[in-house]
């Protein structure tokens, strides 16, 4: 078995995985967060490929639930996700450890990137590190944090910030934000829908991308973060903040922002931040069974609610009207950055 090492923020993960491919796609995902050795791991992960999984669960048992992506059953401690025939995880909360069990490495690989997101995301979430759902840089030390809805075009945004000078990297997806509204980076790989209007990045960077198929959602091209030349902005947590909410309008070169209050972002926050809407939540492995989980998560809600209205007393909060000219838009958005130099 390989093993690769990952500490996020002192969330520490061992993965083992006999398919050095495997690890390696993961590596690029979280290279950042890859370290040489942890002392002891919050989470171990093992990674199989499997020609017959349905030999895996248990026969007789009931299932707990079920949705388009899988049937979930329990057992004690043992909780087993059924990935109709294509793959099953089987965790164990009570010594957090995880065996992912599939037929072929590009849906071993999406699982992978799921539990690990997943775990992770609840640990931080539990000691009041928040994620939002935007692209967020930083420039003349000020964090500029982008809310966009799904296909939206953060991430084609986020690459035009990443080509220019000065500019350091927070995240291509979701900035972490702390209990006091301080903004923490999360690089991890930058993900590309395959549109129209990420056509001519991918073009710019087609000799660094690799592809990634997922069974529920359109194939992406994806990035190593450390391949851009780009800082880390390791001290985003001291910055001003201009928080936008990024909305499309049907104009082809028209892009405009006006400041609004803080009362009107905290909606967008609610369903960015609070609820999660777009956040690495995936509720087989995000959600535990015990009633001790569910008070955890109670507290988690208030904690991301606390969290938001601490960020939005940080912050300068702006309304942006996105056209379908990624350029003018970008150009919009340097513009308002340069209100604040």
């Amino acid at each position: 078995m390989k093993e690769l090492y990952l500490n996020f923020y002192n969330f520490k993960i061992t993965l083992k995985c006999e398919s050095e491919k495997i690890i390696n796609l993961i590596k690029k995902d979280f290279h950042y967060f890859v370290v040489s050795e942890i002392s002891e791991s919050n989470l171990e992960i093992e990674a199989l490929i499997k020609d017959s999984i349905e030999d895996v669960i248990p026969v007789g048992l009931i299932s707990k639930k079920q949705n388009s992506r899988a049937i979930t059953f329990q057992e004690g401690d043992l909780r087993y996700n059924f990935f109709y025939g294509k793959a099953v995880s089987v965790v164990n909360y009570k010594t957090s450890k995880v065996k992912v069990f599939s037929k072929t490495e590009g849906y071993l690989h999406e699982l992978l990137y799921l539990v690990i997101l997943s775990r992770q995301t609840k640990f931080h979430d539990i000691n009041g590190l928040h994620k939002v759902h935007a692209f967020g840089i930083t420039k003349y030390k000020n964090n500029l944090i982008g809310m966009m809805d799904s296909k939206g075009g953060k991430t084609t945004l986020f690459t035009y910030f990443i080509d220019q000078e000065g500019v350091d990297i927070i995240s291509d997806d979701t900035p972490f934000i702390d209990f006091w509204g301080r903004v923490n980076p999360f690089p991890i790989r930058v993900g590309f829908e395959l549109n129209s209007y990420s056509k001519e990045r991918l073009i710019k960077y087609k000799d660094l991308a690799y592809h990634f198929d997922r069974e529920e959602y359109d194939a992406k091209k994806l990035i190593d973060i450390l391949e851009f030349q780009n800082k880390i902005s390791e001290n985003a947590k001291l910055n001003r903040n201009i928080l936008f909410q990024g909305i499309r309008i049907n104009e082809k070169e028209s892009c405009s922002y006006k400041k609004i209050s803080k009362l009107k972002m905290l909606r967008y926050l609610q369903k960015n931040m609070i609820v999660g809407v777009g956040l690495p939540m995936v509720l087989e492995y995000y959600l535990e069974s015990s009633f001790q989980d569910k008070i955890r998560n109670i507290k988690i809600l208030f904690s991301r609610i606390f969290a938001a209205v601490n960020l939005l007393l940080k912050s300068d909060c702006y309304e942006v009207y996105i056209s379908f000219n990624p350029q003018k838009n970008y150009e919009k958005l340097n513009e308002l950055l340069e209100l604040y130099k």
